[in-house]
């Protein structure tokens, strides 16, 4: 038997439901924020995520599913959502001064070749929001406000915000000497090393090494006063507004085109639920048009993993308005007009396609958790009616309906 791609899922029935109605409820709160749905292709030109995310990156370095299209062009399974969102921006030009602030959300099939392992996938579902335009820590504030109500409103109210403000230009080069220095006099694990020579941020990032990153140097020591005074602006903004926020200097992320400020939302067993920050010189990177930009994303496997965890579920009561039995050839051909009907009138029915026994079908509709079973013979067609039993609490009635 064939089965599926290790790392792949197949979603289905009250999980299926439950992706279906955590989706719905964030579509509800970022359209309160004035965000629209951009899409983008599945797959795009590979040459953007090397420049956009970073050759260094364990994504781009390990992760990506890339392949020749028969004309031997380099494509890539897109294995995050900032850069295309970027790409689409500058293709189509929805930079004009009229249209920013530009705030875009989507959802998403992203791909990263990685151990599969619970709430992480080969292919995953993630949705992310970009804004485009101020540079305001009015604006790094609604987009942590917004991840912040989308956990609170499905119930995830345990979580903490861990903020941090990365260092840029001149001060970033002399904070990461400062660092390197401190790290080789550490035990690092194989990868840290590796990463110490090219690319010493994502170090801190490492989760086996992280315990003897303590006393490492903060990035904050080595802010200009025009980020400070943002970093400053922005955690009073998060105060005033009741935002509690843990500030970690050890927060980087994972991908290289994070400028200024980072945050990451954990749970109580301090699992990142999701991430994301100010990202202002990618757009001129791709595209030659300076043009700040911000955002986060989260992958749904993960959320729901978390719903799950606490026994939380997205999803309303199942149930049918009626479930109809036919008795008798005449009369399922008569239960089929009737489904129409009902359905016509917005009733949620279905029918006993498999020709169950009644007490069987009575099982099955038991399953449905049907408020009415509509029982049909010949014996009921002849007298124009039809037989509803309808459950009321503990027990049920039958009533004749006339058929008009």
């Amino acid at each position: 038997m064939i089965q599926k791609p290790r790392g792949t899922e197949d979603i289905f029935e009250q999980k299926a439901k439950e992706f279906f109605s955590l989706e719905m409820i964030i579509r509800n709160l970022v359209d309160l924020y004035n965000y629209n749905e951009i899409k983008t292709p599945i797959f795009e030109v590979t040459e953007l995520f090397k420049r956009g995310v970073g050759t260094e990156t364990d994504i781009v370095s390990k992760e990506m599913f890339s392949f020749l299209d028969r004309k031997n062009r380099e494509l890539t399974l897109r294995p995050e959502g900032t850069a295309p969102t970027v790409r689409a921006v500058l293709e189509n030009k929805l930079y004009i001064n009229e249209k920013l602030p530009l705030k875009l959300f989507y959802f998403g099939n992203m791909f990263r070749y990685e151990r599969p392992q619970a709430g992480r996938q080969r292919q995953f579902n993630q949705f992310g929001i970009e804004v485009f335009g101020p540079k305001t820590f009015e604006i790094d504030s609604e987009i942590i406000c917004l991840a912040v109500s989308i956990l609170k409103t499905i119930g995830l109210e345990q979580h903490h915000v861990h903020l941090n403000y990365l260092v840029s230009g001149a001060a970033r080069k002399q904070y990461i000497i400062d660092l390197k220095a401190q790290l080789k006099s550490l035990t690092l694990c194989a990868d840290c090393v590796s990463r110490l020579e090219t690319n010493p941020l994502r170090v801190l990032d490492c989760k086996v090494d992280n315990h003897l990153f303590g006393n490492i140097v903060a990035m904050s020591d080595y802010l200009n006063e025009a980020d400070q005074q943002h970093y400053q602006s922005l955690k009073t903004l998060l105060s005033n507004i009741g935002i509690k926020f843990v500030e970690d200097k050890l927060l980087v992320r994972g991908l290289d085109y994070y400028t200024g400020f980072v945050f990451e939302i954990k749970d109580s067993n301090n699992s990142t639920l999701l991430g994301g920050g100010r990202y202002d010189n990618l757009v001129k990177e791709l595209g030659d048009v300076d043009l700040p930009a911000a955002g986060f994303a989260f992958g749904l496997e993960r959320i729901i993993l978390a719903l799950e965890s606490l026994n939380i579920s997205l999803v309303e009561e199942n149930y049918l308005d009626a479930y109809i039995i036919g008795l008798t050839p005449k009369a399922k051909h008569f239960a089929n007009i009737l489904l129409l009907m009902l359905r016509s009138s917005d009733l949620k029915v279905d029918f006993d396609f498999m020709d169950r026994s009644l007490k069987s079908a009575f099982k099955q509709s038991e399953k449905f958790n049907a408020k009415n079973i509509i029982i049909i013979g010949d014996n009921e067609l002849k007298e124009n009616v039809v037989v509803i039993k309808i459950k009321l609490l503990t027990k049920s009635k039958k009533l004749k309906l006339k058929i008009l």
